[in-house]
């Protein structure tokens, strides 16, 4: 990869690049790929066994960046022994999979895709924090056992960022979605949905359209203020 970044060229390939290597090396190399800004003017094609790297890189690049990319998913053979390949295979970006169940007013699954959706985004957020020495941040649990709540973790993430938030214009973006999403209020279906105490067996009363658009927005904006912060 060194010489091809030194050479200039356009088109850089990895096959099966992850493995056989343990977590720690995958994450340099997560870092080197999409993260330093080496590669961002080459096409890049990789290929993977490794599903779980292929599906981190579909929540990380960003749900822009995560559309533009093509995907091929080569599939197994039903004894034809013939290559079966699938060459549009569905996005597995969340930030993505909710702005599509928005738009079919589906908003039970819009709500199912923006809450890992929004995992995944405060905890890169978090990172982003961490690495600039700001991560230190207490979740308050309701027992020894409990896990903590995404409503916690976005009041408390709300509070570092909102420290900070002067030094970037994106930070002020961040702040802004969090609040839209805090401002919903904790005790509403919607955000048990999110902190997943609803199930559809307890579900008695309906989703609120634009409630739900406003958390759709919220993680798209998120989305994109990560984005702005990786290009700062």
């Amino acid at each position: 990869m060194a010489k091809n970044i030194e050479q200039g060229c356009p088109v850089v390939i990895f096959d099966d690049v992850v493995n056989a290597i343990d977590d720690e090396h995958r994450d340099g190399i997560w870092r080197t790929f999409f993260e330093d800004g080496l590669l961002d003017d080459k096409q890049v094609i990789l290929t993977s066994h490794a599903e779980e790297f292929l599906h981190r890189i579909q929540q990380e690049l960003g749900a822009q960046r995560a559309s533009d990319i093509k995907r091929y998913k080569f599939l197994p053979h039903n004894g034809e022994h013939e290559l079966r390949v699938d060459s549009d295979p569905p996005t597995k970006n969340y930030v993505l999979l909710a702005q599509h169940a928005f738009a079919a007013d589906d908003k039970r699954e819009a709500l199912r895709q923006a809450r890992p959706a929004l995992e995944s985004l405060t905890d890169r957020v978090w990172t982003w924090l961490s690495r600039r020495g700001y991560g230190r941040i207490e979740l308050g649990l309701s027992g020894p056992r409990s896990p903590w709540e995404l409503n916690n973790k976005c009041i408390k993430l709300r509070k570092a960022v909102n420290g900070i938030a002067e030094q970037h214009t994106a930070l002020l973006a961040v702040v802004a979605a969090l609040d839209s999403l805090l401002n919903i209020g904790g005790r509403s279906i919607e955000w048990s949905y999110l902190n997943g105490a609803v199930h559809d067996s307890q579900r008695d009363h309906e989703f609120e359209r634009a409630t739900v658009r406003t958390i759709v927005e919220a993680i798209e904006a998120i989305d994109a203020a990560l984005g702005a912060l990786r290009n700062r």
